[in-house]
């Protein structure tokens, strides 16, 4: 048989003739070597397809890019960047508190002799009555501008309060304090007589009188009621009184045995 026949001699069907092959560029199947389209997956087999190991390395970048962005956009979320870069993160005020300073001018006190306390006086009973208080006796004036009897005392030096010291609240809780005027103490007939002026609720001049054997007096609450709002200023003095009888409420003659002290004020909110 010759490689020209088309028919086989033998059994009479039709010779096909031997084609060369090739592989697809593509695919990889094996189609003729004259054809234009492979067969099997429709593009030209000799077209040279990306390489394989470049797919891997541009998919690799391309997830790689896609994870930094993804970071990026996490970290700008929880730590709000974004909202600081365009403004839009504005710091939250913190209230601030008002902190209202008060100042005290205090007037120095005068220097004087200290005064040794005579450890052999006579205890005397502590009598500091109120005026205001129910069932309470109503304490009288004393008129201390009129002339000092014989065998007065010097003026009594006050301590305490300092000059336009401030208090705050009904509550407080205010002692007047001097120094004594004598090293024996008074005697059984002379007591301390304190006077404390304010302008009261209605506008007009205020005062409250108080009677102690002792060198100090506390200031009663009430008088924080009498006084107008919208002026809190008490000014007191002290002065040295001799009295008829044991209670100086029921005294008939009160005369100054000593000139008044200096007067001072406080100021009570």
């Amino acid at each position: 048989m010759n490689a020209a026949d088309s028919v086989c001699a033998a059994c009479g069907y039709e010779l096909v003739v031997r084609r060369e092959r090739i592989r697809c560029s593509h695919c990889g199947s094996r189609i003729p070597a004259d054809a234009a389209v492979c067969p099997r997956c429709g593009v030209d087999p000799r077209a040279r397809r990306f390489p394989h190991a470049a797919r891997v390395g541009a998919i690799a970048i391309a997830a790689l890019l896609l994870m930094c962005c993804g970071w990026v956009a996490i970290r700008a979320v929880t730590t709000n960047t974004l909202g600081r870069a365009l403004g839009l993160d504005q710091p939250t005020t913190v209230p601030t508190q008002v902190v209202q300073v008060i100042y005290v001018v205090a007037t120095p006190i005068s220097p004087t002799p200290t005064l040794t306390p005579n450890p052999t006086a006579t205890p005397t009973p502590r009598f500091s009555p109120t005026p205001t208080r129910r069932g309470a006796r109503t304490a009288t004036p004393v008129p201390t501008s009129a002339a000092v009897a014989p065998g007065a005392y010097a003026a009594p030096q006050l301590v305490s309060p300092l000059n336009a010291t401030v208090y705050q609240g009904a509550d407080s809780v205010i002692t007047l304090q001097w120094q004594p005027v004598s090293p024996n103490g008074l005697r059984e007939n002379e007591w301390y007589y304190i006077t404390m002026a304010y302008t009261a609720r209605d506008g007009t001049p205020g005062f409250r009188y108080g009677w102690s054997k002792e060198t100090r007096w506390n200031v009663p609450s009430a008088a924080w009621n009498d006084a107008a709002n919208d002026a809190r200023t008490y000014k007191w003095y002290v002065a040295v009184m001799r009295i008829q009888g044991a209670d100086p409420l029921m005294s008939p003659s009160k005369t100054p045995v000593s000139p008044n002290s200096a007067t001072r004020t406080f100021i009570w909110h």
